[in-house]
């Protein structure tokens, strides 16, 4: 395969697997617009997000298998032009209920493309060299598709309305379709076996439940039977997709991939550094907008140095990677997030952003860069050349169950800790107040007083701050920790072969 062509499938692979990383965050800055637009409640506004990244991430795995078995190109093409076809219905939807329908039949297309990309990128690299820069720009692109939702779609709503956000895809999506047939090569697994229906709808409810568990727990309450009963059932679940595929000839997922070296440390390294983007994200993302009073453009362009760090640094990192090693690389990306977040604890309403946020971000960026790129490497070299799709699926599912936990579990915290403090701070202001800082800043507005509005606002900052601050400590300690532990793990880690 010539170099020329080998590039420009990068390039494909890297523009398909963008648009599906912008989709999970372009979305986030529109919905009180969607909401009013619609007429939505809040409940309905959360699974606009949230019907994409749960069946993104429960197939995934499939995704992963289904290229491995009928062709990795096919199964990218078909996602692509799938995705243009339910953006343009997307785009042209009335109704809510329709809108979150079509936001879950974009995850199943996304589950097509995510791991096909990946699959591809080191199918078409393998044993040349340059196996590790590749898989180093595929994790930047990922950086860069969470970074820059916020600014692409703060810039649409600038201009156009929301259903220009779903435009965007189209623009994208059917000329990568349109060229990977000539651009992308073919591959796939020459001896699949038999297809494992069982095993894999056995995965599919294990995680479904799990990820739909974690979504709910702050709604419902995370100690109530049905949220109980949702992790009791995945974990029997789990149990029993374990016992399967050590029964069948040819599984799913090849359990043994994580008896190789490095590769169930990666595997937690990649859940751990996505647990820490995805929460932060979600907080930073209302502090710049709650807290500092930024517009939706403002608050995505707020969060650009991440995006411009993670770009420049990824495809360093497989050379930084090979200077340290693996097992300092990789640590010392997830210590760095650490003190990123670190930094972050100190924000307050006034403090200059370029001498709080932007050192925190730079160091969170370059951790990310350092940490997942490397990982992602040892863990698609470690899976035989058939069986690339579904390490690929593995990889991405981790990822994005990683992330889905983030965002529950700190935003639980921060809704808890952030009621808390008003409860004591506002005990005469309207209980609406209590529920979130975007909820008290509409009851201020609506307050008589100027000095009733700005106690209001004043003590609704305070309280989410304060939410903020924990969130970040937790964060600091979670990556610290993990720094260590994964140290530790890596320390271990030959040479031998599979």
């Amino acid at each position: 395969m010539s170099g020329y062509r080998r590039r420009g499938a990068l390039i494909a692979a890297l523009l398909g697997f963008f648009i599906v990383m912008l989709d999970t965050t372009v979305v986030n800055v529109a919905l009180a617009r969607i909401g009013g637009d619609l007429g939505a409640p809040v409940a309905s506004l959360q699974w606009i997000v949230d019907a994409y990244t749960l069946v993104f991430a429960v197939l995934m795995l499939p995704g992963g298998h289904l290229g491995d078995r009928i062709g990795r190109r096919r199964v990218l093409i078909i996602g692509l032009l799938g995705f243009a076809v339910v953006s343009l219905a997307s785009a042209l939807t009335t109704s809510i209920a329709v809108l979150i329908g079509l936001r879950a039949l974009l995850g199943v297309c996304a589950a097509m493309v995510f791991p096909a990309t990946l699959s591809l990128i080191s199918t078409i690299f393998n044993g040349t060299g340059h196996h590790a820069l590749a898989v180093g720009l595929w994790a930047a692109t990922a950086g860069l598709g969470i970074a820059l939702g916020p600014v692409v779609g703060g810039l649409l709503l600038q201009y156009f309305a929301w259903p220009s956000l779903f435009g965007i895809n189209i623009a994208i999506v059917l000329p990568v379709a349109a060229a990977s047939p000539f651009l992308v090569p073919e591959s796939r697994d020459d001896h699949p076996g038999r297809f494992d229906a069982v095993g894999m709808g056995l995965a599919i409810a294990c995680l479904g439940l799990l990820v739909g568990s974690l979504i709910e727990g702050p709604q419902i309450g995370w100690t109530t039977p049905l949220i109980l009963g949702g992790f009791a059932a995945s974990a029997a679940l789990a149990g029993a997709f374990i016992a399967r595929e050590r029964r069948v000839d040819r599984p799913p997922l090849d359990l043994s991939l994580f008896r190789a070296a490095g590769v169930a440390t990666c595997t937690a390294t990649i859940g751990l550094a996505f647990f820490c983007l995805f929460g932060f994200t979600f907080a930073i993302t209302i502090y710049f907008q709650a807290v500092r009073g930024y517009s939706a453009l403002q608050a995505g362009l707020a969060i650009l140095p991440f995006a411009a760090v993670m770009g420049v640094c990824s495809p360093l990192a497989p050379v930084l990677a090979r200077r340290l090693g693996i097992g300092r690389c990789i640590p010392l990306g997830i210590a760095l997030m650490g003190v990123g977040f670190w930094i972050v604890s100190f924000a307050d309403a006034a403090n200059p952003y370029w001498a709080v946020m932007v050192p925190a971000m730079v160091l969170m960026a370059v951790g990310l860069a350092l940490a997942q790129g490397p990982a992602t490497d040892i863990i698609l070299s470690a899976a035989p050349r058939d069986e690339i799709g579904v390490a690929s699926g593995v990889n991405d599912s981790v990822r994005e169950i990683g992330g889905t936990i983030g965002v529950a579990v700190l935003g639980s915290i921060l809704t808890h800790v952030y009621r808390g403090r008003m409860a004591e701070a506002a005990s005469g202001a309207p209980s609406a107040a209590g529920d979130s800082i975007m909820a008290a800043q509409q009851v201020a507005d609506a307050l008589p007083g100027a000095a009733q509005r700005t106690a209001l606002r004043t003590a609704a900052g305070d309280a989410f701050l304060s939410a903020l601050h924990l969130n970040c400590l937790i964060l600091t300690g979670a990556a610290l920790a993990g720094s260590a532990l994964i140290a530790l793990g890596l320390a271990r880690r030959g040479r031998s072969p599979r």
